[in-house]
């Protein structure tokens, strides 16, 4: 799913702010789980990717628990 935000953003001109949309809000919506997934709001469920600049992922939460590639990094959030 990065490279395809870095593709809308850098050869279409998305925005990254709609191409975080398409990517997040549009598919929940979709699948009729927009009351519960695709935006960051309280009640929603903490499913996050965390990237840099260069589109590279350095974090993922799912249900708040969150991975930073090293194990002993793994954390409860909320």
């Amino acid at each position: 799913m990065i490279e395809t935000l870095r593709n809308a953003v850098a050869f279409i001109g998305i925005s990254l702010v709609d191409a975080l949309i398409m990517a997040s809000r549009t598919p929940a919506a979709f699948l009729g789980l927009g009351s519960e997934l695709g935006r960051i709001a309280p009640g929603y469920r903490a499913d996050l990717v965390a990237f840099n600049p260069s589109f590279e992922v350095v974090g993922t939460w799912i249900g708040g628990i969150g991975w930073t590639g090293e194990a002993s990094k793994t954390s409860e959030r909320g």
